[in-house]
């Protein structure tokens, strides 16, 4: 086809054709190049700064991950999107102000930040196995959370810079001067009652009439008095008495449970493995901590050298990659350390969730099991705690049995069970003055219809985390009408105070 096209060109024109036409298509591919190159790596552009389409996924992915992936149709997921790169472009644009005001924070500051987080810390020490996981969770690398950080700081500096500062009117000023510096002076007189008290005659007609128009104001509260019995397991712990042999026997059977497990403090150097990386990468990764590890076999003093170097966990570097007491059975790392006992021991790389690790022990405290001495009153207290709870519930069922069974009596309740039927004095609806009395479930068991009414046993009333009691009424008190001389004084003091 070429050759048929060069035999029919003929002339300057023609060939300026040709060469138009080379050159419309050379600048089409180059500017198609071009837009492809960009669209494939800038999501949007905020005052010439991109932000990519990566960290648009990936704030995308982190914020899906807290919505219920079954609510989420397609509407939905635009709606995200929308919203994750609304916040982006005004997070980038607020950056950039507080830049242009002068405000930053440095790594060195956010670097502080971090390791004072409460979700980054164990047993009050920064934790690079937490910080690590909590990382990886929220698709963040330590480089990326840094400069996350990094704007939150530098976005709460102007924050707090114009939350410290106000503006007011002159006009505003002067009015609050004025309101603020105003006094007042006033004059008073206090008269009280009390001085008329001695004045207020009151008679005894005055008396019995108010009596007897407010006679309902005058009645005496329904009240019963119980007769019970209290099944108390602290009662039965404290009637228990061990033997030294009981003691003995349970330590030995449960020595597991006495044993201080091995602990390591190391330092570490981390190859970490990116979540995106290739198989390539990944063994280039690899080579890197054997060719240390090797190095390090020949020439371990160069261990702090390599932390400061070539270790990724940039918080450890900052301590020469020591980290806090790492507790047997408590990470994955118990394999690889298991052979480290001597101080300054190197261990081979080790494969974990956040890389190739090389372990230097720093200290080594190695399992120990407790001596009897210092557990005795540990086990002594859990003996009498289990026998008096296997003890209680067997009481309890005989105490709901048989209070069941004999309803119109607690007699052979407490001689089955070797406890004393106890009396209140009576008392209320509202409650008595004994703490027993005042319970709530106490009150409506005895003012219920199966005990007041019918007489019955009550069902066992739970009274508190020790214990529950079986009640009966002994007594029934009804509601009545106090006598005219039990209440003539207080009804001659409201005359007075009224007549004051």
């Amino acid at each position: 086809m070429l050759q048929k096209l060069n035999e029919r060109i003929q002339g300057v024109v023609a060939w300026l054709v040709i060469i138009l036409i080379a050159v419309t298509f050379t600048l089409f591919g180059i500017d198609y190049y071009m837009q492809s190159h960009q669209d494939s790596s800038v999501q949007v552009e905020v005052n010439g700064q991109a932000i990519t389409k990566q960290a648009f996924d990936v704030s995308y992915r982190r914020t899906r991950q807290l919505r219920d992936p079954a609510q989420m149709t397609a509407t939905n997921e635009n709606q995200l999107k929308k919203q994750v790169i609304d916040e982006m472009v005004l997070n980038t644009v607020s950056v950039q102000a507080a830049r242009l005001h002068g405000f930053e924070v440095n790594a060195a500051q956010a670097d502080a930040a971090i390791v004072s987080i409460p979700q980054f810390q164990e047993d009050g020490h920064f934790s690079s196995d937490r910080y690590q996981q909590a990382l990886n969770g929220a698709f963040y690398t330590p480089e990326s959370f840094q400069t996350e950080v990094r704007q939150g700081m530098l976005l709460n500096q102007q924050r707090f810079a114009f939350m410290g500062t106000a503006f007011a009117l002159p006009s505003e000023i002067k009015r609050f001067v004025k309101l603020y510096m105003q006094t007042r002076d006033y004059n008073y007189l206090s008269v009280p009652a009390s001085l008329f008290i001695k004045q207020a005659k009151v008679t005894a007609a005055e008396i019995g009439n108010y009596y007897q128009q407010h006679q309902k104001e005058f009645l005496s509260p329904e009240k019963v008095s119980i007769d019970y019995i209290h099944l108390s397991m602290l009662a039965m712990k404290s009637n228990i008495k061990l033997s030294d042999e009981q003691i003995q026997s349970y330590y030995t059977e449960n020595q597991g449970n006495y044993n201080t497990p091995a602990q390591w403090q190391v330092a570490h150097i981390l190859f970490a493995i990116p979540a995106d990386v290739s198989a390539e990468e990944q063994q280039q990764i690899k080579e890197n901590a054997d060719k240390t590890y090797q190095l390090l076999q020949t020439s371990p003093a160069q261990f702090d050298e390599k932390v400061r170097t070539v270790s990724d966990d940039k918080i450890s570097v900052m301590n020469k990659g020591v980290l806090p007491w790492i507790i047997a059975g408590q990470s994955e790392y118990d394999k690889a350390l298991i052979q480290l006992t001597t101080p300054g021991q190197i261990s081979p790389p080790v494969k974990s969730q956040h890389g190739y690790e090389i372990f230097k022990l720093v200290a080594y405290k190695p399992a120990t099991v407790k001596p009897l001495a210092d557990v005795q009153t540990e086990i002594q207290q859990q003996v009498m705690a289990e026998l008096a709870q296997a003890e209680y519930a067997r009481a309890l069922e005989q105490l709901s049995d048989l209070s069941y069974q004999t309803p119109d009596s607690l007699t052979p309740v407490a001689e089955a069970l070797k406890l004393n039927v106890e009396h209140s004095v009576p008392f209320p609806r509202q409650g008595g003055d004994a703490q027993l009395t005042k319970n709530k479930q106490i009150i409506n068991a005895a003012f219920s219809r199966d005990v007041l009414e019918l007489g019955n046993n009550s069902e066992p009333v739970q009274i508190d985390n020790d214990g529950v009691v079986v009640l009966r009424v002994s007594k029934h008190i009804p509601s009545a009408e106090k006598t005219l001389e039990q209440v003539k004084t207080v009804i001659a003091d409201k005359i007075a105070r009224k007549k004051a």
